[in-house]
């Protein structure tokens, strides 16, 4: 049976300090979610806002733990409330993705520089810092094209990319869940029930990390398996979060 919430406020070092609990109730977010936002909070990418004059600024970040009081672990308030009112800005900073990314076959290779135009970034540059600084947050190239000048530039699968867009909340949790086109690939029978045992012990215990491992231990599976089935009930949950 899930613990009842217990949202805390304590004092460390003079400072105050918060647990999820609190950040549950203090921002409306899934249990699920507020673990997602500590789990990845170093893929958010650097210097991605900016200031009054164009200059790049430091985005706040999900504080790292202060201190673990009675088994209950602790964050900075204010640092983690400087965290997400900059994601709220974030979020409602996203630009709506050409519909063109969702015209044509999943295997096409789709270059860099017509992903950035699909995703309106300010150019190809934005995809590469995400690929250099923030390994996992976007697609892997899967190999290249013939650029404008000539010259080869990376190029990433169609599908990869829709998979992104339907993932983007501009929060890197990968959580957003409503996609702007198709919404789902076909599923085996077992794919579909490993998402099924997924969902209920997220819905049941939160998510936190291990947790794929943990049921893939338990159903003597490989760990890809259930951390795709994992993944993809973090997606259903935020959804269903985002419909109520």
């Amino acid at each position: 049976m899930a613990k009842h919430p217990n949202p805390q406020v304590r004092i460390f070092n003079g400072r105050p300090v918060v647990n999820r609990d609190w950040m549950v109730e203090h921002t409306g977010a899934s249990r699920v979610t507020v673990g997602l936002w500590y789990a990845k909070r170093d893929e958010v990418p650097a210097n991605v806002e900016r200031d009054a004059a164009g200059k790049p600024k430091p985005v706040a970040r999900h504080p790292d733990k202060a201190v673990t009081i009675e088994r209950v672990d602790f964050y900075d308030k204010e640092q983690f409330e400087a965290f997400h009112t900059g994601l709220q800005k974030r979020k409602k900073k996203i630009l709506p993705t050409d519909p063109a990314l969702y015209e044509g076959d999943v295997d096409d290779r789709i270059s860099i520089n017509q992903a950035a135009e699909w995703f309106n970034f300010a150019g190809p540059g934005v995809i590469r810092k995400y690929l250099g600084a923030n390994p996992g947050y976007f697609p892997a190239p899967v190999g290249t094209v013939q650029g404008p000048t000539g010259r080869q530039i990376p190029a990433f699968h169609r599908g990869d990319l829709q998979d992104f867009d339907r993932k983007r909340t501009g929060d890197n949790t990968g959580t957003a869940g409503r996609p702007a086109g198709p919404q789902h690939r076909d599923r085996k029978p077992h794919t579909e029930q490993r998402i099924n045992t997924a969902l209920a012990y997220l819905r049941e215990n939160g998510y936190r990390r291990g947790v794929a491992a943990e049921l893939a231990e338990r159903h003597n599976e490989p760990a890809w398996k259930w951390e795709r089935a994992v993944k993809e009930a973090c997606n259903q949950l935020s959804s269903d979060e985002s419909t109520n």
